[in-house]
């Protein structure tokens, strides 16, 4: 039989509240009838009575338990649905029970650790132990869940295709939506859900960016004064903010220069909480503070409009990716960027360096811009530990301007001049 309307709306309350757990309810999940209906939308006397004539039988047959009025009746007070009904109330509506869903989420993920991964072999076996030991536990490890295979198989597979290749720098992410067989939005729809599983796969914070892939609304982060001059004469101020703001590529590349009275640039990797604190130091934002990973399209052009002569630093983490961002930055060909307190120190308990790392490792060692690194990249790899690479060990800004760390240095150099703020 079909679903009526207030069994439909009866399932989507008990799934609300019991509907993802793996055990069947200790006790009959309970609701009032007349709230029922009306949840249900159930208007006229007509739909009303024909719901109780339906409840009456249900009962009858055993699949509900009806409580009437202790002395009339005819008033039907309340309906439950006993435990052992729960499985034929998913088959009303078509739905699998939660331990069936798990059963096919860990099949899922089974599959997948057996096919394994032609570039990622060793990180694509640890993300599935994973997300395989979170799951057959009932729990979820995000953006992975068990309740719901067929968007868990959707992402799992995109997330694999994703990874199984090396894109051409800023590729489309449409035109990769289609390279894979997607929906041309489907990327895009799924981006925070794709980044979050890469950062499951790579052990750190990785963006589609990052991979090579452009962002159809790009934009930058920044905080300190600066204005964009367009072609027809006119200008845009950002001044006297004491926030962070974005600006869009699209605004940046109908810019013909950007100008400010900042006395350097300062890009640091880690925009949730190491970025925020610089801004809160750089009150009198004689500081460009910028937002950046992996350049994306919107740093690069705010990159390229900026004065030439300005000095660029940039604050990263000193594990493998974060000395990776720095050459990026430095492969722009721009200016010269600076390493701002990228010293490398040794944490004997730290992990070991990723799969991820060490394939990267042994192009930055290579690499002519990174030989001012030279030095920690060999240390890192002889040792095979990432070390105490976050920022945030360094703790918070001490200084209301330039350098705003007391502690600051250039990497192999003295520490940063301060400029007239």
């Amino acid at each position: 039989m079909s679903a009526s309307p207030w069994l439909i709306e009866l399932h989507r309350q008990w799934h609300g509240a019991r509907g993802n757990k793996l055990s069947a309810g200790a006790r009959p999940f309970s609701r009032k009838w007349e709230d029922l209906l009306d949840d249900a939308g159930l208007k006229s006397a007509a739909e009303r009575n024909a719901a109780r004539a339906e409840a009456e039988t249900l009962g009858k047959e055993g699949h509900l338990v009806l409580r009437h009025h202790k002395y009339r009746k005819h008033i039907l007070e309340s309906i439950s649905l006993p435990p052992a009904s729960e499985p034929w109330l998913l088959s009303l509506v078509d739905e699998k029970s939660a331990r069936d869903q798990q059963s096919q989420a860990v099949s899922l993920v089974l599959q997948s650790q057996a096919d394994g991964h032609s570039r990622w072999p060793e990180s694509w076996r640890r993300l599935c132990d994973r997300v395989l030991s979170a799951f057959e536990k009932g729990q979820n490890l995000p953006p992975f869940f068990w309740s719901k295979p067929d968007e868990f198989s959707l992402l799992l597979a995109t997330l694999h295709g994703l990874t199984a290749r090396e894109w051409p720098p800023n590729t489309l992410i449409r035109d990769a939506s289609a390279a894979l067989g997607l929906p041309s939005k489907l990327l895009e729809k799924k981006q925070p859900a794709l980044e979050s599983g890469l950062g499951v796969l790579f052990d750190e914070e990785t963006s589609l960016e990052s991979l090579g892939l452009a962002g159809s609304q790009s934009q930058v982060t920044i905080h300190g004064r600066l204005s964009l001059h367009f072609a027809d004469g006119s200008i845009q101020h950002f001044d006297h903010l004491r926030a962070a703001f974005s600006i869009s590529l699209s605004d940046l590349q109908r810019s013909v220069r950007v100008s400010t009275d900042a006395g350097q640039i300062l890009s640091i990797e880690n925009a949730k909480t190491t970025f925020r604190q610089a801004v809160a130091a750089n009150v009198q934002g004689g500081t460009l503070l910028i937002a950046t990973s992996y350049p994306n399209a919107a740093t690069r052009r705010l990159l390229e409009v900026l004065p030439a002569a300005l000095p660029h630093h940039h604050f990263g983490d000193t594990d493998v990716s974060g000395y990776a961002i720095l050459c990026s930055l430095r492969g722009l060909g721009i200016r010269r960027v600076e390493a701002f307190q990228m010293n490398w120190s040794d944490k004997e308990d730290s992990g070991p360096l990723s799969e991820h790392d060490r394939r990267i490792l042994p192009f930055l060692k290579k690499s002519p811009l990174m030989e001012d690194c030279l030095p920690y990249l060999a240390t890192m790899e002889r040792l095979n530990r990432k070390g105490d690479y976050e920022q945030e060990a360094l703790g918070m800004p001490q200084l209301p301007h330039w350098p705003f760390w007391e502690s600051a240095s250039l990497l192999g150099g003295d520490a940063p001049s301060s400029s007239p703020e």
